[in-house]
């Protein structure tokens, strides 16, 4: 019925079955990636995709390899905002928001190592929110067997672990991995390190230690920094060592936020010079926190 996306290597419409008329998701692939590995890569999105049976997983119906105009598969249309619309600046979400998306996305990236698959491309444009609060992942296409080298180096550098940017074999550490600097950027708009070329963050991702999340968020509860920057070691082996501890830790840190009085959204957005100020501001002011408005404040301060 009418495009919903442009990727790197497909197009996603809107669609309609002729005989039910439910609405899908069509996922065409552009002809220019119709190599033996883009093959391999669409087929290997069909397969387990079919296989995927979770709430926070978009499902994936049908697929049609040989059609003349491309192969394309049917999915479940999932009706709501990719996250890359919100990782940036101050189009940031609340930080109970993506508190919520987080643990459903580690539930179903549990799940998908429960069956011994790593997803490989885990970052916010494939991340999707719907209005009612549910989180759905989508795109397996770079997804592998646990422990399976796979044909090529894929995935999105800002998110890639440094084994997985290395083409070593993978388990689902490199999952949790991308997970860790997914809430880094949702939380700062920002990547965990700061490169001009792409030769330059290969060279970060490989070596150097994330960017503190303070740098970028003053007064950032410490406990879930913890948890982002454990999941983000550069070795496997300090990382957490699977999804269940992940998880314990996660929302520890989680529940505590949540039972906090503070709000943690004041600086959500601004620039570090307004959060000090903010700083300052609250832990002098008589007001509590809770009837502090962001609204007000931009607007007095002019930031």
């Amino acid at each position: 019925m009418r495009q919903l996306g442009d990727g790197a290597t497909s197009n996603v419409y809107l669609g309609m079955r002729d005989e039910s008329l439910a609405v899908v998701a069509v996922k065409k692939f552009k002809k220019v990636f119709h190599s033996d590995v883009h093959k391999k890569m669409f087929l290997t999105e069909v397969e387990l995709g079919k296989k995927m049976q979770h709430k926070n997983i978009v499902h994936v119906m049908e697929a049609h390899l040989s059609e003349r105009t491309g192969a394309y598969l049917v999915m479940e249309f999932a009706k709501g905002v990719s996250l890359d619309q919100h990782d940036d600046g101050n189009k940031l979400l609340p930080i109970k928001t993506v508190l919520s998306v987080v643990e459903q996305i580690a539930n179903a990236l549990r799940y998908a190592a429960g069956l011994g698959i790593v997803h490989r491309d885990v970052k916010p444009a494939n991340i999707i929110l719907m209005p009612d609060g549910t989180a759905k992942l989508t795109d397996f296409g770079c997804a592998v067997p646990t422990e399976e080298l796979g044909s090529a180096v894929a995935g999105s550098l800002a998110y890639m672990s440094p084994e997985q940017l290395e083409g070593q074999p993978l388990d689902q550490r490199a999952d949790i991995y991308a997970l860790g600097a997914v809430m880094y950027r949702l939380f700062t708009g920002k990547n965990s390190f700061e490169a001009d070329t792409p030769f330059d963050a290969r060279i970060a991702v490989l070596n150097f230690p994330i960017t503190p999340i303070a740098t970028y968020r003053k007064d950032f509860p410490q406990a879930l920094a913890d948890v982002i920057e454990r999941a983000m070691k550069k070795n496997p082996a300090e990382r957490y060592a699977d999804w269940d501890e992940f998880i314990r830790d996660f929302g520890a840190a989680a529940h505590a936020i949540r039972m906090s009085d503070d709000d943690g959204d004041v600086q959500r957005g601004f620039s570090m010079s307004t959060q000090s100020a903010l700083s300052n501001y609250l832990a002098t002011d008589q007001y509590s926190r809770s009837v502090f408005s962001r609204s007000v404040l931009s607007n007095s301060s002019g930031t």
